[in-house]
């Protein structure tokens, strides 16, 4: 019962100045307002608008060419939708409006909201009864996901003043409208990164990536390809070797840091130089391990992370010349890099 309490008496205490006005009137004479209803495709239409409202108040309020009109406006505001509603009094000045900013992209939901608010300052306004209160709270029980306004103040005598001026109080807090999680982040790029270990010198690798990112945590696909690099005997006989490596990485985020778990698998070619029987064996590669990095932003959309990594190598392999071993991989493999990538908000 307490709910129900605080919207009476906020309804009460916000909206004295609108009844005020409505006591020019008899009692029982309903108000009449003309009503200009603009909106983008997939929102209601004016008829859906009407209804809404008519079914609030019990009768239609809606006449042409009386001197009082209310002008309600819905608009696209990408990924979602804003509302109007605007009065005009009986000389045309302006007479107050609200905004409806809506929390998704369910339009016919925020013209019911609308619909609502202004079934309910008619109701006010012509001082008819309660079932105005009992609408707002059967509103808040029902959890609305708009905020209600109260009525627009009394008729100014000049312009319209200032915006500060022109926000209207809003009619009941009682239920907090819910909110949606942030939307993911896309974003692709392309790196540079030197492996240790892999050969005898270091490796440069050239890699693309792409990533879904939300405020905590990320997700990474990336493709990489080592340069070739090649090992030789004295005797000129010698072999070379490359990397391809599709990697995966979930990631936790601090901004600007963050620190991955990390898996890589591709292959390795090996080819023989100036041996008598050349081959080009390929075999299989799987990395695991852990990515730590620090993002820098360079722009609205554009950035740059620095990153360092270390790996277990599971599938180890040894190259062979002349049946003599020259080359066996390393159990662990480092490698350091750079990132440029472009965000997709």
């Amino acid at each position: 019962m307490a709910p129900r309490a605080s919207v009476l008496a906020c309804a009460v205490v916000l909206c004295s100045p609108v009844q005020g006005q409505a006591a020019a009137r008899t009692e029982t004479e309903p108000l009449a307002v003309a009503l200009e209803y603009t909106a983008v495709p997939d929102c209601p239409e004016v008829g859906a608008f009407k209804a809404i409202v008519r079914g609030r108040l019990g009768y239609d309020p809606f006449r042409e060419g009386v001197p009082e009109r209310v002008l309600v406006q819905i608009a696209s505001r990408a990924p979602a939708f804003e509302g109007r509603i605007e009065w005009r009094n009986a000389e045309g000045r302006w007479a107050g409006d609200r905004t409806f900013p809506s929390r998704s992209n369910d339009c016919p939901e925020l013209a019911r909201a609308m619909a609502f608010t202004l079934a309910l300052q008619i109701q006010l306004s012509t001082g008819i009864g309660e079932p105005a209160v009992s609408s707002v709270a059967e509103t808040v029980e029902s959890g609305s996901t708009e905020k209600v306004p109260a009525a627009p103040p009394e008729s100014p005598a000049t312009a319209p003043p200032s915006s500060e001026q022109r926000d209207l109080p809003v009619l009941s807090q009682v239920a907090p409208s819910p909110t949606r999680g942030p939307s993911p982040v896309l974003a692709v790029g392309v790196g540079a990164l030197a492996g240790f270990n892999v050969s005898s010198t270091a490796v440069p690798f050239g890699r693309v990536f792409g990533n879904i990112a939300w405020p905590r945590w990320s997700l990474e696909l990336a493709a990489e390809v080592g340069l070739p690099t090649t090992e030789r005997r004295e005797d000129r006989a010698g072999f070379s070797q490359q990397e391809f490596l599709l990697s995966v990485a979930g990631c936790g985020t601090m901004v600007p840091w963050s620190a991955c778990l990390l898996a890589k698998g591709g292959a390795i070619r090996i080819a023989g130089e100036n041996v008598e029987e050349p081959a080009s064996p390929w075999g299989p590669l799987l990395e695991t391990g852990l990515r730590l990095a620090v993002a820098l932003p360079l722009g609205r959309r554009v950035y740059i992370a620095a990153r360092a990594e270390g790996l277990v190598i599971v599938t180890r392999w040894q190259v062979n010349l002349d049946d003599f071993p020259v080359w066996t991989s390393s159990r662990f493999t480092e490698t350091i890099g750079i990132d440029v990538g472009v965000r997709f908000p």
